[in-house]
């Protein structure tokens, strides 16, 4: 019996390409959305199809919703995985109207500082904070860079990687 299976099996959850929202500050904020161009561009380098809502709105065959936030839960539901480098009124938004749902906040990472993580405890969506299916990731300033973000999000992403293989494995697929 040759164990050499195990290996093609690792190597094939790991190449398993994720569907990836990613929220974040628009381009007005020039720190926060490179930050956000920058996570989008190494996940998309290594074989996901990372996209922000603003792309999302122009594809697709057939028209967008015209309510922005109705569109925005279609694009919720199609990913794998939602990624909010949390900090502008629209991730608020997006978290108080569509992270809202259990099922879509359990597919969600919310990006954080430190610093804010204390003010939203202290804000009227406090409760909603601490009781978020979301997985939060607190960083110092000086530790929110793209090498550390993505290090943590690559973790994240093998994890779900194995859940799929294990899932298509059950399915006979």
């Amino acid at each position: 019996m040759s164990w050499k299976k195990i290996d093609i099996h690792r190597r094939r959850a790991r190449q398993i390409a994720l569907n990836i929202l990613v929220w974040g500050p628009s381009h007005k904020d020039r720190q926060g959305y490179t930050l956000r161009l920058n996570i989008k561009n190494y996940l998309n380098k290594n074989g996901h199809s990372a996209k922000f809502s603003e792309e999302l709105f122009k594809e697709g065959k057939i028209k967008a919703a015209t309510d922005p936030l109705i569109d925005e839960i279609f694009h919720a539901d199609a990913a794998n995985l939602i990624i909010v480098l949390y900090g502008s009124k629209g991730t608020q938004t997006e978290f108080d109207r569509i992270l809202a749902y259990e099922k879509f906040a359990q597919k969600a990472v919310i990006l954080l500082k430190e610093s804010i993580w204390g003010e939203l405890q202290r804000s009227l969506s406090g409760l909603a904070w601490k009781n978020t299916q979301a997985e939060i990731l607190q960083f110092s300033d000086k530790d929110l860079t793209v090498h550390n973000v993505c290090c943590k999000l690559d973790e994240i992403i093998e994890k779900l990687q194995f859940d799929e293989y294990i899932r298509r494995l059950r399915l006979g697929n």
